[in-house]
């Protein structure tokens, strides 16, 4: 027997649901900006994900840079780079946390280059 609020959880769980599913209707070769419910679900992820990776620019900066200039950079001009990459993440994922429902910038768009600190495996040049 089902109890009195199984059908009205599951009913949310369902709206939920297909609100943050991928448009079933768009074609990977378009150029048209992501439905709604799909750009506010990537910025608010996105948001949360800079909020929580921030301090991770304290390695990533200093390890590109020595990769390119090497090492004595890396400590001097890479850390003093990743300090202020990762105020810059930081600050960005609290705006992208708090105002994930407005399409601003437009399209949903990151407000930092890379979107994330790390990605496809690898630091995200």
């Amino acid at each position: 027997m089902m109890g009195k609020g199984t059908g009205l959880g599951w009913l949310i769980g369902a709206a939920i649901g297909l609100m943050l599913s991928p448009s079933l209707a768009a074609d990977e070769g378009q150029s048209t900006p992501p439905p709604y419910w799909d750009g506010v679900a990537r910025k608010f992820g996105r948001g949360v994900t800079n909020i929580a990776t921030g301090p991770l620019e304290l390695i990533r900066t200093p390890y590109l840079v020595s990769e390119q200039d090497g090492g004595l950079a890396g400590l001097t001009v890479g850390l003093a780079q990743g300090v202020k990459a990762m105020v810059v993440r930081e600050l960005a994922g609290v705006y992208e946390t708090t105002t994930f429902f407005l399409p601003i910038p437009r399209d949903f768009r990151p407000l930092v280059q890379p979107e994330f600190v790390y990605a496809h495996g690898d630091w995200a040049p």
